[in-house]
């Protein structure tokens, strides 16, 4: 059995603590998750950064935007087109106030006046609009060079985030017993089926004794059907038969005896569990009165057995062969008034 529930490990310790990984390795997925939706986050911000800026700009699309970019030595051009416009503009205010100067006196009609003015406006506006609109066509070209790298990094990253979530989710819902787990066994049902098998073993002692060795006891970890969690299941191996057989089929002496085995052999395991502190007191809980003569006689001889060994064992029960030979009782009696009743029976020997 511990072979089984070693597998491919060393030792079942071994396997417990790579199980122990595959949990960690569980809990990982929420930090993912979380990064994942970080990683989204910065990825919309950016879009919408994006969107905003061609909003503001005379562009619908980032790529008519890069497509509008100018080379450096197209900008090159532009700035010394305009510093020549810049000069010309000079040259021709300097030109204007010398002809104002040289006209001073000459007859000239507000209309005109009006009219030189209008176009000198004009030409002002115009240079500057030139000027605005190349500024901001540059910064914008800027700024969506900038979003456009970002937004290829957030998509790979969350590429990146997306497969490592993945493996991480494959591994979580394998570990909680969902597909692909076709067993449908969790990890925490995985390790009380290692320590099912333990106690088996252990309880098979006692049921061999107890049933005159027909019956064994077998963990099974047969999927179940319906879809439920498999790996708790227990057989009985018949010895007249050769055969297993569900618990279900047992009689009621043979289920309360094969109970009773188990309840001893988790006794065991969790005083081999506590490094050696033993479950020195039992208490059994009715099921007597489905034995037939033998079996009680069987159940009560094992019992005694486990007082001669140093523990206390009480027995619930009603069925009066077995108060018989129980050598010491505390009895609860129904008064009628209402409430019982507990007292020692004086009449018991210590």
């Amino acid at each position: 059995m511990v072979a089984e529930a070693r597998g491919g490990y060393d030792s079942v310790a071994v396997r417990l603590a790579a199980t122990t990984v595959q949990r960690d390795a569980a809990r990982a997925l929420v930090d993912a998750d979380a990064a994942l939706a970080e990683r989204t986050r910065s990825r919309d911000a950016a879009r919408a950064d994006l969107q905003a800026l061609l909003a503001a700009s005379p562009f619908t699309s980032a790529d008519d935007a890069v497509a509008a970019l100018l080379e450096e030595s197209a900008l090159a051009t532009l700035d010394a087109t305009i510093a020549e416009h810049r000069a010309a503009l000079t040259a021709a205010k300097q030109r204007l106030l010398d002809l104002e100067l040289d006209t001073a006196g000459d007859d000239v009609d507000e209309a005109q006046l009006a009219a030189s003015a209008t176009a000198l406006a004009d030409a002002d506006a115009a240079r500057s609009a030139a000027i605005a609109a190349h500024r901001d066509a540059v910064g914008t070209a800027a700024r969506l060079r900038g979003l456009l790298a970002q937004t290829d990094a957030a998509y790979a990253d969350v590429a990146e985030a997306a497969e490592a979530a993945a493996i991480v989710t494959r591994l979580a819902d394998t570990v909680a017993g969902r597909a692909p787990n076709t067993m449908k066994m969790d990890l925490e049902t995985f390790v009380l089926a290692a320590e099912l098998e333990e106690i088996v073993a252990a309880a098979n002692i006692r049921l061999a004794e107890m049933s005159l060795g027909r019956y064994t006891l077998h963990h099974s970890d047969a999927r179940a059907a319906r879809g439920r969690a498999s790996g708790l299941g227990i057989d009985v191996l018949d010895a007249h038969t050769g055969r297993l057989r569900p618990p279900q089929s047992l009689s009621g002496g043979e289920t309360f005896l094969a109970s009773l085995a188990l309840a001893l052999g988790l006794g065991e395991v969790v005083t081999a569990r506590a490094g050696g502190i033993r479950l020195d007191t039992l208490f059994v809980d009715e099921g007597f009165g489905s034995l037939d003569p033998e079996t009680l006689e069987l159940a009560m001889r094992t019992l005694d057995e486990l007082r001669a060994g140093g523990r206390t064992v009480g027995v619930i029960s009603h069925v009066e062969a077995m108060k018989e030979q129980v050598p010491a009782q505390v009895l609860v009696e129904a008064t009628p008034e209402g409430p019982s009743v507990i007292r020692q029976d004086p009449a018991v020997r210590r």
